[in-house]
């Protein structure tokens, strides 16, 4: 359904332009999408139409935790303020009220689309260099008001904890699962440890400058207190299926050292956490898996399911490591000089 002129243009003079000025982009899935330009900024406009599922609140406090990372110089796609110093807009049209939001356009490509070879030892470095400051800027972030703070990891949908897809599954996922969840429930919380995280941290959600060596998160909708470990758990996790055609095991270990050496420039992290990735990465696997046995049809599945699911399962009943990586010499290779 294509957006009325008079809500699009009333929308426009929120921000200080036109219509005319907005050019349509893609990938807003349900929502419109322009590109425009504001105080000589690249910028994106995002406009949710009416009658649907957004929780405005839920909206509100991760663009408020986003534009605290950014004033603090974080590594993110920063929202933009409205003329009238708004991080959201709603613009009423009749009965009908459309919601809007603007970030700053992130220059580079996306991670997944990037080849094995596009990859060097400096950009996964930068990447842990970009995860380890925004954790480290997290730990002094307190939202502005209570209704603001977002949930807990065990509390929010995530894919270390989706919710609906777990209510029924098999029973033998949701015992591996409880196995699991028991090694991770008597990890302490220390502030270092534990704070608001990104958690849905793969390789389709940050922005690659591969000539200027600068990396930008984005799509923090997920976003929960939990483990900072968990971010790093999901990019190990991801890559091993992104790339895993090209030496799987060898490439998530070098990927891991260089990455654990960026982020450990900006983030303490002891070995006792890297020792924890096992655990993370298990209730990872049984959640993504939760998602998608229902509906796997390796017919029609997309490329990243058809190299996740092959043998899964049987993985998954075995209680088989998800990846079989030397952690130790590896953290203590990432403590190294390069």
């Amino acid at each position: 359904m294509p957006l009325p002129q008079q809500a699009l243009e009333a929308i426009a003079r929120l921000y200080g332009v036109t219509a005319a000025q907005l050019q349509p982009a893609t990938g807003g899935h349900f929502a419109y999408v322009y590109e425009l330009r504001l105080n000589q900024r690249a910028c994106i406009l995002k406009i949710i139409p009416p009658n649907t599922d957004v929780d405005v609140r839920a909206m509100r406090a991760v663009l408020e935790w986003l534009a605290f990372l950014a004033e603090a110089g974080g590594p993110v796609v920063p929202p933009v303020f409205s003329q009238q110093g708004n991080l959201i807009e709603a613009m009423a049209d009749g009965e009908q009220v459309y919601i809007a939001v603007v970030f700053e356009k992130a220059p580079g490509m996306l991670a997944e689309g990037m080849a094995p070879e596009a990859w060097s030892d400096m950009l996964f470095e930068a990447l842990g260099r970009t995860v380890g400051a925004c954790h480290r800027i997290a730990q002094d972030y307190n939202p502005s008001k209570a209704e603001f703070r977002r949930p807990e990891w065990s509390a929010g949908s995530s894919c270390f904890n989706p919710h609906e897809e777990l209510e029924d599954a098999d029973p033998i996922l949701l015992e591996r699962r409880a196995q699991t969840l028991e090694r991770i429930a008597v990890l302490p919380k220390e502030r270092v440890s534990y704070g608001l995280a990104h958690l849905d941290l793969h390789f389709g959600n940050f922005f690659v400058d591969a000539e200027a060596q600068r990396i930008v998160l984005f799509d923090f909708d997920d976003c929960a207190y939990g483990w900072y470990l968990m971010d790093i758990t999901m990019l190990l996790f991801d890559i091993l299926v992104v790339y895993n055609g090209h030496e799987p095991l060898n490439f998530g270990a070098h990927f891991l050292e260089q990455f654990l050496r960026g982020y450990r420039s900006q983030m303490p992290l002891d070995f006792f956490w890297v020792n924890q990735l096992p655990h993370f990465l298990k209730l990872l696997e049984i959640g993504v898996y939760a998602m998608l046995y229902r509906d796997y049809n390796p017919a029609t599945a997309d490329e990243w399911v058809s190299k996740f699911m092959p043998g899964r399962r049987e993985r998954i009943e075995q209680a088989l490591p998800y990846v079989d990586l030397d952690f130790m010499a590896i953290y203590q290779a990432s403590g190294r000089s390069s």
